[in-house]
């Protein structure tokens, strides 16, 4: 006879079983029916897992089983929020999926060399922009292999092609190699009505890149951004872009105006308030830009009303979780959401990190504290890096 204890073990084992599968395999009216679901990619474990609001569990998707993706780093949203873009920088491809199912619509290979980010022009939402990070190397026959490149991907017929590629290693604009030690694109920023994109350099610099020319028009060099130039950020009103840079010692946040000719208007040293700015993003409700610091732990926020000054406000989160990578913030205001690397980071970070649980982090917004951390995927393997708030 089975006690009732070992009945009322069986009862919670299955409790635990439906949730957990559950979780795994919500309808599509519970995921639609949240506020907002949060992406957040394991380039290390090939997965992208869906949160809702609390950090609950709504879904994954195995990317290596679908579509053979490798390393998938960074991902982007379309922006109606119907689609996924994924850059899977190991296995050299693109894929592209449906928000509401998360099925894919579509892979597209060879788009260049270690693809960082596939960006969608939000002005021209028919063009995404593949920014293709690794260094150029060119064969017995001077054929570039793909890298230092910019691909543009056109959707003609509901189908999405490869269109135009721009060698940034050729650029005219970019070839003083003491400005700029290499032209490895990372990612980018649009200035209003979509025609002129900023492009950030590994290495230091900037690129002004006009998408109807096809050609680099303007650009910044490490003598005035430098090395590992990161994100770029939008203004809520588009007419400024604010950018990360930084080193294992170093933090800096630059501003540029883009409304007509774009122009560098503020260039800031965060060294003694963190160190290696990464992500960043927009509260949209007080107006503030955070800026994660890597090698620091540490998050620091910017007023947008002071950004542009000599001695511009800021604030310091002392802790955001071990070695956090790019934050997403909610419509609301209310909670971050930080990736955090793992113990065994991929080879993404130019310089040795290691975190302790890969996962994500929630931040309290307006209380600028960390609320909690969730540890999601293989603890001693997993290593979070994209991540993106999707409003269904």
């Amino acid at each position: 006879m089975i006690s009732i204890w070992t009945r009322k073990l069986l009862f919670i084992c299955l409790l635990l079983g439906l949730c957990y599968a559950a979780a795994f395999n919500v309808p599509a009216e519970t995921l639609n029916n949240t506020a907002y679901q949060v992406w957040a990619v394991d380039q290390n474990g090939n997965r992208v897992y869906i949160l809702n609001p609390d950090g609950q569990l709504l879904r994954s998707i195995d990317l290596a089983e679908q579509v053979r993706a490798e390393r998938p780093h960074v991902v982007t949203l379309s922006k109606d929020g119907k689609t996924a873009f994924f850059a899977n920088t190991a296995s050299n491809s693109i894929s592209i999926h449906r928000t509401a199912t998360g099925e894919a619509v579509t892979v597209i290979e060879n788009v260049g060399k270690a693809p960082h980010a596939a960006q969608q022009n939000p002005y021209d939402p028919d063009r995404v922009y593949v920014f293709n990070i690794a260094p150029q190397v060119r064969d017995s026959a001077n054929q570039a292999d793909g890298g230092e490149t910019i691909t543009e991907l056109v959707l003609e017929e509901n189908t999405w092609r490869i269109g135009r590629r721009l060698d940034l290693a050729a650029a005219p604009a970019l070839a003083d190699t003491d400005r700029f030690p290499s032209r490895r694109p990372v990612l980018a920023g649009f200035a209003p009505g979509g025609r002129i994109m900023l492009v950030s350099l590994f290495h230091g610099g900037v690129a002004a890149v006009d998408l109807q020319a096809w050609q680099v028009t303007d650009a910044w060099g490490s003598d005035q951004i430098r090395e590992h130039a990161t994100v770029l950020v939008a203004s809520p009103d588009g007419k400024e872009l604010y950018l990360t840079a930084g080193s294992k010692s170093e933090s800096w946040l630059y501003v540029f105006q883009v409304a007509g000719k774009p122009t560098l208007v503020a260039s800031h040293n965060l060294s003694t308030l963190g160190q290696d700015a990464h992500g960043a993003a927009i509260d949209p409700v007080r107006n503030e830009l955070w800026v994660v610091h890597r090698a620091s732990s540490n998050a620091t926020v910017h007023p947008l009303a002071t950004i542009r000054s000599d001695k511009p406000a800021s604030g310091v989160v002392p802790f955001v979780g071990k070695i956090p990578d790019l934050i997403a913030i909610s419509p609301d205001g209310q909670r971050g959401f930080v990736t955090l690397r793992g113990p065994n980071p991929a080879p993404t970070i130019p310089f040795p990190l290691t975190g302790e649980a890969p996962g994500v982090a929630i931040i309290d917004i307006p209380g600028r504290k960390l609320l909690k951390t969730l540890q999601l995927g293989d603890p001693t393997q997993g290593d979070f890096h994209g991540i993106e708030i999707l409003v269904p």
